[in-house]
């Protein structure tokens, strides 16, 4: 993925932003990845992308023929040659690259015209007459792209250290953001761990110019409930078509594709897809030799003729890259949950792009006993809050000092009552979907992929745009527990079907009725089993022992986490430190399992400890490339 970074200053004159964007360019460079640079600076604007020409869009920025406007694409627009047929009458008669495509369409449409974008991407235009910004990101907002504004001046980055790096002002810990955090990891509105730092919401279009800023909406995630219902055979056939059509968009380009394969669904349902002429391409699996994710992998490559690789991780694989990881994904996503660094140097023998299984909640797969029970928008906002806030309260409780918890934990339940206002749905499985997807996800999901984006390109097939438009249309009945999606692959893929999936460690069973009946006789045996029965960790749903992980690795408890509270880099005012050393201390003493909550305090300190503190030596000098001291821009 490349990476983005710019300023826009209308006071600012060229060679003080050309200043600005050069160090944007040091501090998002890494020197594991040889690079294209694009740069644009002039009067009250300038811009940057770092492009390792995987995605293949050419030049950039691209220039209207009057000059007019210029644009940057950071990502790929999938449609691009769908867009250059259905507009041929307004397009110049020549060959265009995505770029050019957005460019001419933006100019000739409007910004709405993104709305027919399907793809990842942020999109920058500059417009001259009169003299405007656009920032767009793409429906999921999967392509991140952060904003910061100072006054008059608007900074943006693909990741917030390129921010940082230019800041003027006084970076500042976002305190009820990071409440948030901790009790459910992820920030409402964009909001971020960091003050002022934001970043775009989904399907955003922001505008910057002499009034000031804007942002709106062009797109929304929600359900159609006034769809015409369909017969559970007519939404699975037409969601095998639409996932057929969906992969092969991702099989594009003259670049190396592999995939990310577990035992799970959506990695299996993206891998069957693939048409029999791409075959064979790499197959990838994490994890222990014996854990359910790597043997169900093997039966499904061997199955649908994926070459298939175990890629085991080695001992310690936590620790000696904690400090990388954290770097990459800006201390936003916990960093035991985004190891793929271990395997870079292995994996980039083999692939450049990487298809993904994720973001098949709108399947359905969101559900839980509470929630069942819901009749009202209401009822269901309440049943996300206690599964997602206050299970994750239990923790933070304990390390945050009381007085603060409590004043800053009205504050985060009242910002979490207003993130539903832009939930349009009244059933409740659908209020409850279509809030994870636009609030939890882009902190959670998304963000984890942030660690391949120096080295790698990810595709998402089951985030396509036409395909989601088709399964915001299936009914809260025929997504239970992905009735539609499991009888999608059954049918659509018998060759797999007999394979066991992880969660389960069973076939898939496409007849619901009795899918839910076995499944209910399970929960209650394993409830009446629990206090006799101990089940190991590594032969079930876990594709490694994490707890035990923390536990064996010391240096992360002893060279990382410890060091951090000495040196005050967790203000006193806010956290409980004694609470953070009881908690620390009952983990590795094996008292009780806390590795959640120690991944998201390792990475929220070193967070704080490159962002604020400017304090990075310890990230490997490879992975953090020329990174400097920052250059801010008064």
């Amino acid at each position: 993925m490349p990476n983005l970074g710019g300023v826009w200053n209308p006071d600012l004159p060229a060679e003080e932003i050309r200043r600005a964007v050069d160090a944007q360019m040091r501090r998002l460079k890494t020197s594991l990845a040889e690079y294209r640079e694009h740069r644009i600076a002039e009067d009250g604007f300038g811009a940057g992308l770092l492009d390792h020409g995987i995605l293949e869009n050419g030049p950039q920025p691209v220039h209207a023929p009057d000059g007019s406007a210029s644009l940057f694409l950071d990502g790929e627009i999938l449609n691009a040659d769908e867009l250059r047929r259905r507009f041929r009458a307004k397009l110049p008669e020549r060959d265009l690259t995505p770029p050019e495509v957005a460019l001419h369409l933006m100019l000739a449409e409007g910004d709405d015209v993104v709305r027919l974008f399907n793809g990842h991407f942020a999109i920058v235009l500059l417009r001259r007459r009169p003299k405007s910004l656009t920032l767009v990101s793409d429906r999921l907002g999967l392509r991140p792209l952060f904003v910061l504004a100072r006054g008059r001046a608007l900074f943006f980055a693909s990741e917030m250290k390129a921010i940082a790096a230019v800041d003027p002002g006084e970076r500042k810990i976002d305190e009820v953001a990071t409440l948030e955090r901790f009790c459910y990891r992820a920030h409402m509105f964009g909001d971020t761990w960091m003050e002022g730092y934001r970043k775009l919401r989904p399907a955003t279009i922001l505008t910057a110019d002499a009034n000031g800023v804007r942002r709106r909406e062009y797109w929304r995630y929600a359900y159609d409930e006034s769809a015409p219902r369909l017969d559970e055979r007519t939404y699975a056939t037409r969601y095998a078509v639409l996932l057929d059509r969906a992969v092969e968009r991702a099989m594009r380009g003259r670049h190396r594709i592999g995939i990310f394969l577990s035992g799970g669904y959506d990695s299996r349902a993206v891998a069957a897809a693939i048409r029999k002429h791409h075959l064979p391409i790499p197959a990838f699996t994490f994890g222990t030799p014996e854990s359910r994710d790597m043997r169900y992998a093997r039966m499904l490559a061997a199955r649908l003729g994926l070459e298939h690789h175990g890629v085991p991780d080695p001992s310690p694989y936590l620790a000696p890259h904690c400090a990388s990881i954290v770097w990459r994904t800006d201390g936003l996503a916990s960093f035991a949950n985004a190891t793929s660094i271990n395997h870079h140097d292995f994996l980039k023998q083999h692939v450049d792009v990487i298809l993904l299984g994720f973001l098949a909640e709108y399947n359905g797969s969101h559900t839980w006993p509470r929630l069942l029970l819901a009749r009202t928008p209401e009822a269901a906002r309440d049943a996300v809050f206690a599964r997602y806030a206050l299970r994750g309260a239990a923790g933070a409780r304990r390390i945050f000092r009381a007085s603060f918890f409590h004043q800053a934990f009205g504050a985060l339940r009242d910002r979490f009552q207003r993130s539903f206002a832009d939930v349009p749905n009244t059933h409740p499985l659908n209020v409850s979907d279509a809030w994870i997807v636009k609030n939890f996800e882009p902190f959670s999901t998304f963000q984890s992929a942030a660690i391949d984006r120096h080295r790698f390109e990810n595709r998402a097939p089951l985030t396509d745009s036409d395909l989601l438009e088709f399964l915001l249309t299936i009914p809260p009945k025929a997504r239970l527990e992905q009735r539609v999606y499991k009888r999608m692959i059954a049918h659509a893929f018998p060759a797999i079907r007999d394979i066991p999936c992880t969660n389960s460690g069973r076939p898939i069973e496409p007849r619901f009725l009795r899918e839910y009946a076995a499944m209910v006789a399970r929960y209650a045996g394993r409830a009446l089993t629990k206090p006799f029965t101990r089940k190991d960790p590594l032969l079930g749903r876990d594709a490694r022992d994490l707890a035990a992980t923390f536990r064996a690795e010391t240096a992360l408890r002893d060279g990382i986490l410890l060091p951090l509270l000495d040196r005050g880099i967790f203000p006193e005012r806010i956290f409980d430190l004694d609470g953070i050393r009881a908690v620390v201390d009952e983990h590795y003493r094996g008292a009780a399992r806390h590795e959640s909550l120690l991944s998201a305090l390792i990475s929220w300190g070193l967070g704080v400890k490159f962002l604020l503190h400017d304090d990075f030596a310890e990230v490997d000098p490879r992975i953090r490339g020329a990174a400097a001291a920052p250059a801010p821009v008064r």
